[in-house]
């Protein structure tokens, strides 16, 4: 399988850190945390509104200023429901990756825009309850990839170390080099770090506040990814 980019950054020889951006941080905080260590940012649409010239513009600044690649991220929310296709056709274009979920009713347009627009496509599935059997992540996997999904990402639920190594295994297992996988949870957070040793391209980290469980802040995310990953070759 060809190498992986995210705009100019390159997944796979090393793990990358997601910087979620869950408001309007200033151009000198994300400038801060390029220089400590972030290579990509993830723009959570869904927690920022709905006002979509301010927030393309807002994007077009700090990809400009910052020449870090975007992910555009927006969840379905009560204020957005009917308006999410629109919101994404408006924002495809000034990102340079987006993130759809596998079930949604709008996946397979926003997934044929952004491909039209030459944008990478991360098809994702959280499981806020639980982590599936071998088979059921591999069946999650496989829909992703029929959908076309160019990076696939599952996030599950760890209530005990065995769905850690279920859902790491799986990920040792794949075989492609196009998975971020994610045990969410206290029990789960070792994966945040631990992932890439099994294959997950990249990790998540919050700036002010956690917006996923289990989540680490970008600050602990990097400290820890250069204790244990810095004989890696860049």
């Amino acid at each position: 399988m060809k190498n992986l980019f995210i705009g100019t950054v390159s997944l796979g020889k090393i793990p990358r850190v997601v910087a979620v951006l869950d408001k309007y941080y200033s151009l000198k905080k994300i400038l801060q945390l390029k220089k400590m260590g972030v290579h990509i940012l993830e723009i959570r649409v869904d927690k920022i509104g709905t006002n979509v010239c301010a927030i393309c513009d807002y994007i077009d600044n700090i990809r400009l200023k910052t020449n870090l690649p975007v992910i555009c991220t927006i969840r379905e929310t009560k204020d957005n429901a009917n308006k999410r296709l629109t919101m994404f056709k408006e924002i495809i274009p000034h990102v340079n990756a987006i993130d759809i979920e596998i079930d949604a009713k709008i996946n397979p347009k926003v997934i044929e825009m952004a491909h039209n627009k030459k944008r990478v496509v991360i098809v994702s599935e959280h499981d806020f309850n639980k982590t599936p059997d071998y088979k059921g992540l591999k069946n999650i996997a496989e829909k992703a990839l029929k959908q076309g999904a160019d990076i696939i990402k599952i996030a599950t639920m760890a209530k005990s170390l065995n769905d850690v190594k279920r859902l790491m295994n799986f990920t040792c297992s794949w075989g492609n080099n196009n998975i971020v996988a994610i045990s969410m949870g206290e029990v789960g957070k070792i994966t945040r770090v631990a992932g890439f040793a099994f294959g997950s391209l990249f990790t998540y980290g919050y700036i002010g506040k956690t917006v996923a469980p289990g989540q680490l802040s970008v600050e602990q995310l990097i400290k820890e990814i250069k204790v244990f990953y810095s004989k890696i070759e860049k």
